[in-house]
C-alpha cells in the first residue's frame, strides 16, 4: 500500500493497514487508503486471497463529486 500512496502522491486521510488476519477472507489482505489529490477523491485498495494466492487486485479509483 505504502508503494502506491507514494506513487500517487496520497496524503491518506483514512488508512487501512495491509495485515494478514487468518480469521478473514482466509487470511488474505484487504486493505486501502483514502485521500483527495488536486480536488479528487482518491481511493485505492488492496487485496488478495490468502499467502498462497497468484495473484493480488489493486485498484484505483478518482472522481471527483458535484461535476
Amino acid at each position: 500500500m505504502e508503494k502506491y500512496i507514494h506513487q500517487v502522491s496520497l496524503v491518506p486521510r483514512e488508512l487501512e493497514k495491509c495485515e494478514r488476519n487468518p480469521r478473514f477472507n482466509a487470511g488474505g489482505l484487504d486493505c486501502r487508503a483514502v485521500g483527495n489529490i488536486d480536488g479528487w477523491n482518491v481511493r485505492i485498495s488492496v487485496r488478495d486471497y490468502g499467502p498462497g494466492a497468484d495473484n493480488a487486485t489493486v485498484q484505483i479509483l478518482v472522481n471527483r463529486y458535484g461535476h
